[in-house]
């Protein structure tokens, strides 16, 4: 040991020359000693092998080299005796007993062997490799973390699924979701082969000194390829995912889709989905699995949004050309997400362009957008800028209804993100969103209401295994409702703002188990109303509600566990405590009877006195079997909770519908979820096939009572009834990926019912959002890669309602319309069908400046689909079904789409 000690410190006073080409040797002698043989090497090759001459047997042996390496000399040398060696960089090596240097070479001789070797100069005209990190980063074993993400050179956007492979070598990675791939190399020098659709294969020579990070940028090559399939996700991922109720939208294919005036929409692309739905043209936002219209939490990065909609329904605040994925988590949510009932909408924003400037807008017939983004730093920071505004009025006169062509409408928004990375292990980012909207109906009533959302994010990576996300939300939504009418004229005004704190921690404990965790906590401001007058002739008198707050703070921890190639699991935990806080006066009613009326003293409380509280655990999981590589079994369960709701009783919220904080009298909702399916693909995974059934039992829920007054109303408890309720439905799907004809078919058979004491006689009765069955289908043709031609067809059954049946006629003359049951009875079914033909971009890379069209028909044949259906008197006084179409007939739109390279 003392003497291999003594070659390791001769090896530190060593220069070497690293490999530039494999060296190679013929040696054809017959009796030489070993000795002698381990010298002719040392002259006549530029390398070093260090021995002791004492250590080497004695004795003669025959040797007959022909083009060998080094490697292959020594160990004909050595055949026969305890002597073994190591290399570094096949330019050292040390010969010593085979027991002490054992197999697997260590830190501590990479350091040795490196702490005085030079990097040799680069070759005029050669690019050298590139030099990834240094010898104290090595682990014990010796071996090196080199980690990086694979990006588009001209977008700057990640590539999810390309191959890095070792050349020569089985050791590969394949990058995630984030574009981030991971090897595990001894120190040396490589090459990386980079492999990726429509980028060819690409050479990185790399010189691994210990753990690093290696960032790879492609730029794209010519291909003869057919067919260029992108995914952001796996191939598989609908027989592999592990969670449950999850919908991943596909965003290559959103702006292809048959649009209303030409704008793309996150939104109404959703209901291409089975289990989510929506009441109709002009309705705010959509339906999940019965759910109602609040019960989704609907986010921007972390950021919630209080409403999702412009121009009353008819487009989504979310700006495509700013997002990077778009997941629907259906009632079987992740723990890492609270605060509502039936969905997650999970939007996820991307960053800003590293490399190069780049500028993207579209034109349409009532709407208009821009998107502009690049580098303020190249490779270190970053922003993106994006804005839409409508200019629909010149639309609107063109009507021949006299009251739709006085109206007006207008929208904006913009969100503009800037991040910064800090060093390699921290990222910085800054991002604003801001939204307004103005309607205004025949100078009779109008909506005005907007969005300022603020968000700071701190991503850290504190090991390989080891980092977290620290958040920091605002948002401030505002709304009013104006009634223009001179006598009557009033403006209603309310709003909600919240603060959100949320650390979230990751840890990979191993390949197979990952584990996450935080905090999730949101302050809430609620102003519940107020009125006053529009005008100095207006008789309405002013009133206003005290403001109300309430704080929602949730622990939350899950881990996603793969048992087995079979098997895997995924689990987590959500504890919530939440708290009505003061100041506020708390009402006092009489035991036993309805409230309405039965007010009998009150409590005041004080700022900050907790006048009510809830706890709430909420245990998530979701498993995932698989039959074999083509099908798969998944099951799912979920207790959620949700402490804000949005008080509205009419067809549909509108802008002006208050937020309501659970209190004392008005319960948070609360549900047990259900789901179980199985799914099949099929033409090497271009073929997906899904069967979902599920359930849910709300075991608190609220409804409100005939003819309720909610707007600005002290005693809104007096107007709400508590229950409970069920769902339960079946999720039919298939979807062609790739293809000359491709698409998708979702059917939905559903049924949503509610049972409170006071309404129906007790028994249970449909919910305002209950439509049995659901039909979408979407047929894309695409002759070639530039050219899309796609159909799309909606069936939906009506909506129920409640109407009246039949009259009486009272003492003094007049008739009393009967009403039927709490929605007994349907409006009309809903069906439309769309067109949308696509000119894709150009075939040629190298143009700054690339166009594409769209041209789109919605509502092709002009069916007249009921909104809402309202009744009316005749002069022989029988009731008359009148029917509103938001819509009612086909609408073209061309929009055209610029962007820079």
């Amino acid at each position: 040991m003392k003497h291999f000690l003594c070659l390791a410190l001769v090896t530190l006073l060593c220069t070497c020359v690293s490999a530039q080409e494999a060296l190679t040797l013929d040696l054809k002698r017959t009796a030489i000693t070993r000795t002698e043989a381990l010298r002719t090497i040392n002259d006549g090759l530029p390398v070093t092998i260090f021995f002791q001459e004492d250590q080497v047997p004695k004795g003669a042996i025959d040797l007959d080299l022909r083009q060998a390496t080094v490697r292959e000399a020594l160990d004909a040398i050595l055949k026969g005796t305890l002597l073994d060696f190591i290399d570094y960089r096949e330019r050292i090596f040390v010969v010593g007993p085979a027991i002490t240097i054992g197999t697997e070479f260590d830190a501590a001789y990479y350091a040795a062997v490196a702490a005085r070797t030079a990097a040799p100069p680069t070759r005029e005209g050669q690019e050298g490799p590139a030099y990834i990190g240094a010898l104290e980063t090595l682990e014990t074993d010796g071996l090196a973390t080199v980690k990086g993400q694979v990006t588009d050179q001209q977008s700057g956007e990640t590539f999810i699924g390309a191959t890095i492979q070792v050349e020569n070598s089985t050791t590969a990675a394949v990058t995630d979701a984030e574009g981030n791939y991971e090897l595990r190399l001894r120190p040396g020098d490589y090459t990386l082969v980079i492999s990726y659709v429509g980028f060819g294969t690409n050479l990185r020579p790399v010189r691994v000194q210990g753990s690093g990070t290696f960032d790879i940028a492609l730029g794209a090559s010519a291909t003869n390829l057919t067919e260029i399939v992108v995914t952001e996700q796996a191939v598989d991922a609908n027989v592999g995912r592990v969670q449950a109720g999850v919908q991943r939208l596909d965003m290559a294919q959103l702006e292809k889709l048959p649009t209303f005036m030409g704008e793309t929409d996150v939104v109404k692309a959703l209901l291409l989905n089975p289990g989510v739905s929506s009441i109709g043209e002009g309705a705010s936002g959509f339906n999940v699995r019965g759910g109602e219209i609040d019960q989704n939490l609907l986010l921007m990065d972390n950021g919630a949004l209080i409403n999702s909609s412009h121009a009353l329904g008819f487009f989504s605040t979310y700006n495509a050309d700013l997002i990077k994925s778009v997941d629907l988590y259906k009632a079987n949510i992740p723990a890492r997400f609270g605060g509502r009932l039936a969905s997650v909408l999970d939007v996820q924003m991307r960053d800003g362009n590293f490399e190069r400037h780049r500028v993207k807008a579209g034109i349409g017939p009532v709407t208009g957008r821009i998107m502009v983004e690049g580098p303020i730093v190249k490779d270190q920071s970053s922003f993106i800028f994006g804005a839409r505004s409508s200019y629909a009025n010149w639309a609107i006169k063109l009507a021949s209804v006299e009251e739709v062509k006085n109206s007006a409408t207008f929208f904006f928004d913009g969100n503009l993100r800037l991040t910064q990375r800090i060093g390699d292990k921290s990222t910085l980012i800054l991002q604003g969103y801001g939204s307004q909207d103005e309607f205004n109906y025949n100078n009779t009533f109008a909506f005005d209401y907007g969005t300022v959302m603020g968000q700071a994010t701190w991503k850290q990576i504190f090991s390989d295994q080891f980092y977290a996300d620290f958040s920091l939300v605002y948002n401030d939504y505002q709304s009013s409702q104006s009634d223009l009418r001179s006598l009557t004229a009033e403006v209603v005004n309310n709003g909600i703002r919240y603060l959100t704190v949320k650390p979230t921690f990751f840890y990979e404990a191993s390949k197979d188990l990952q584990l996450q965790g935080g905090l999730d906590i949101n302050q809430f401001w609620v102003n519940p109303g107020d009125r006053s007058p529009a005008t100095p002739e207006s008789l309405t008198p002013g009133q206003a509600l005290e403001e109300e707050q309430g704080m929602e703070a949730s622990l939350f921890a899950s881990a996603d566990y793969t048992v087995s190639n079979r098997f895997s699991i995924s689990g987590g935990l959500r504890f919530t405590n939440y708290r009505f806080l003061g100041p506020g006066t708390e009402f006092q009613y009489e035991d036993g009877v309805p409230r309405r009326g039965r007010l009998t003293d009150s409590i005041r409380y004080g700022a900050g006195e907790v006048m009510a509280a809830y706890n709430s655990l909420q245990p998530r999981v979701s498993l995932r079997f698989r039959l074999n590589a083509n099908a798969s079994i998944r099951g799912g369960y979920s207790r959620t909770a949700q402490f804000l709701n949005q008080i509205f009783v009419s067809d549909s919220p509108t802008p002006s519908s208050q937020y309501q904080l659970s209190t004392t009298y008005i319960p948070p909702f609360l549900s047990h979820n259900f789901s179980l399916g199985y799914f099949l693909n099929q033409e090497d995974n271009n073929i997906e096939l899904g069967a979902e059934v599920y359930g849910r039992r709300i075991d608190q829920l609220w409804d409100y009572r005939d003819f309720a007054e909610v707007i600005v109303n002290p005693t809104l408890e007096t107007e709400i009834l508590i229950g409970e309720g069920r769902a339960y439905g079946l999720e039919l799907s298939a979807k062609r990926k790739v293809g000359v004809l491709n698409g998708l078919v979702s059917y939905t058979f559903s049924s949503t019912q509610r049972k409170i004491a006071g309404i129906n006689n007790g028994n249970y009765y449909n919910s305002n959002f209950d439509k049995p069955h659901n039909f979408v289908t979407t047929i894309n043709w695409n002759p070639n890669q530039r050219n899309t031609l796609t159909a799309n067809f909606t069936y939906r059954t009506g909506r129920p309602v409640t109407a009246p049946v039949g009259n009486y006629r009272v003492e003094n003359g007049l008739t009393v319309p009967v009403y039927s049951d709490r929605n007994a009875v349907r409006i009309p079914d809903y069906h439309r069908l769309d067109l949308a033909y696509t000119l894709g971009k150009g075939y040629n890379k190298t143009k700054n400046f690339q166009t594409s069209w769209t041209i789109s028909l919605y509502n092709v044949y002009g069916r007249r689909n009921a909104f809402s259906v309202f009744y009316t008197q005749a002069p022989d006084q029988t009731n008359v079904a009148n029917q509103l179409a938001v819509l009612g007939t086909v609408f073209p739109a061309v929009t055209f789409n610029i962007e820079t390279r």
